[in-house]
């Protein structure tokens, strides 16, 4: 088993597949199919690697997220070596799925042998070439891309691939082989293994340390006895089976090797493609500062939503926030006025740097949190199977038992579908109850009661934000802390709607 890999440490396993069941909710609320467009650059293979990594290989260990930062500040010097291991793993196994068509047929121990020997030597050449290619970058300075070739230039070495190949030559059986057996009560032949001395080889002799010799027989079957050459065929598939799994099993770790590397490269090259195009925006982004989840908080400088960013061409507009030790933030203010663009950015933000690549951000720092979870309005019901409100209240009874401890939870105006009053008094109870349990949660909300609440129980983990009015083009979007207004902004949407009208 070959236990290396470039998304942990220690390179353990993880399967792509093992996504939380609320993904499909982030992805909508937090709009990340733009994001992961972009990191894909048309490619399929990369736009299922970063979907995968980023819903699902999250980590929550500071060690395992600075340990993807250092390869891809690696990768973003050396591209084209990004480039060439991701070409490589993907040309391997593009060979191996073409190899099978001239071995669909395989199912006879003798064939399935044949066909693994040929895949082996194959992997075995591309092995190599990898290892190779690790040679001429020699000033790296990541310690999992400094490991992984490493690794490749201890445990196969020239030498080591040399010897693998001349067994691999042998185990063609171009000479004939030599196989013993038992008979049972009735005659028949039983427990098949192959002899230690082979016709013209020994190698075996340290694979199966079976006894043979003594006088032997022989005896030639004739090209028109079928009846004899089945028994023949069959005779051969039961003394070349334990050999054929053990095959088997070679060229599936090795294969299991290259599929990890053709995904874990290609994230990291998803992860290029998002810092290259940052870059041709002039949009700025960094390496965040991941802190423990014991000290809850956030503190970014021009933070913005990269979603944004690449879905318009206007200039992007990017906020700070000091919101150290804090668990709780409400966010009010005008009426298009930045919130759920900036409660995004937090969100989007947050499952990047847990990601172990780069955020949209100058600068950006955040506590560590087990998973992060959104509660968004939605559209009405068009089948009015069950009321707006009745629907937000039942989303979050499925949520409830989902959340884990140190969660994030992004509501974006929830509960605002009945009166003032009562959705104020919901929206409390169900912050208090997760702060209580040490869960992060960030609010937008027009419910004034319920802002005006937070705010005068001076807690010290709460802080409020509030969006600018946009009376001059330097505030418009822009996210404050200050105390929120008892106002709906109803004058804001009369002029947008009617710009020419005064009141």
């Amino acid at each position: 088993m070959i236990d290396i890999s470039l998304l942990y440490p220690a390179g353990e396993n993880y399967h792509l597949d093992s996504v939380p069941d609320h993904s499909e909710s982030l992805v909508r609320d937090l709009e990340l199919s733009i994001l992961f467009s972009v990191m894909a650059n048309n490619d399929d293979t990369i736009l299922n690697a970063v979907r995968q990594i980023i819903m699902g290989q999250r980590s929550t260990q500071i060690s395992v997220i600075n340990f993807r930062q250092q390869i891809l500040r690696d990768f973003i010097r050396y591209p084209e070596l990004l480039s060439r291991v991701y070409q490589h793993s993907c040309d391997t196994l593009k060979a191996y799925h073409d190899s099978l068509r001239f071995w669909l047929s395989a199912k006879s121990s003798s064939r399935r042998l044949r066909s693994n020997v040929d895949i082996l030597d194959m992997l075995l050449d591309q092995v190599a070439s990898l290892r190779d290619l690790g040679e001429s970058y020699t000033s790296l300075d990541a310690d999992g891309l400094t490991g992984f070739f490493k690794f490749l230039q201890k445990y196969y070495d020239a030498e080591t691939v040399s010897h693998l190949r001349h067994q691999s030559q042998i185990l063609r059986m171009d000479k004939g082989f030599s196989v013993s057996a038992k008979l049972d009560h009735i005659g028949r032949s039983k427990d098949f293994f192959l002899n230690k001395n082979q016709p013209g080889n020994h190698w075996l002799k340290k694979l199966l340390p079976f006894n043979s010799g003594g006088e032997a027989f022989s005896f030639t079957i004739s090209q028109r006895d079928e009846s004899g050459l089945t028994a023949l065929a069959e005779f051969r598939d039961a003394a070349l089976q334990p050999v054929a799994n053990v095959m088997d099993t070679a060229v599936q770790q090795l294969l299991t090797f290259f599929e990890r590397l053709r995904n874990e490269s290609a994230f990291y090259s998803g992860a290029l493609n998002l810092y290259a195009a940052l870059e041709r925006r002039g949009c700025p982004s960094c390496f965040p500062t991941p802190i423990s989840s014991e000290k809850p908080g956030w503190v970014a400088s021009k933070i913005y939503d990269p979603c944004l960013a690449f879905s318009q061409k206007d200039k992007i507009i990017t906020n700070d926030l000091q919101a150290s030790n804090k668990k709780l933030i409400v966010i009010t203010g005008t009426n298009s006025g930045g919130k759920s663009t900036f409660l995004r950015a937090l969100g989007i933000n947050q499952l990047l740097l847990q990601s172990g690549i780069v955020v949209a951000a100058q600068a950006f720092s955040a506590s560590i949190c087990d998973e992060v979870y959104t509660h968004f309005k939605l559209e009405e019901d068009t089948q009015m199977r069950s009321g707006k409100f009745d629907e937000e209240l039942l989303r979050m009874a499925e949520l409830v038992p989902k959340l884990k401890a140190s969660a994030m939870i992004l509501f974006n105006e929830s509960f605002a579908a009945t009166n003032e009053r009562e959705g104020s008094e919901i929206a409390w109870q169900i912050c208090n109850a997760l702060i209580e349990k040490e869960m992060r949660v960030v609010f937008v909300t027009h419910l004034y009661t319920f802002a005006q609440h937070c705010y005068t129980q001076k807690m010290s983990d709460f802080l409020a934000l509030r969006a600018m009015s946009g009376e001059s083009v330097s505030s418009k979007f822009k996210i404050s802390e200050a105390k929120p207004l008892s106002t709906s902004f109803a004058k804001d949407i009369y002029e947008r709607i009617f710009p020419d009208k005064n009141i």
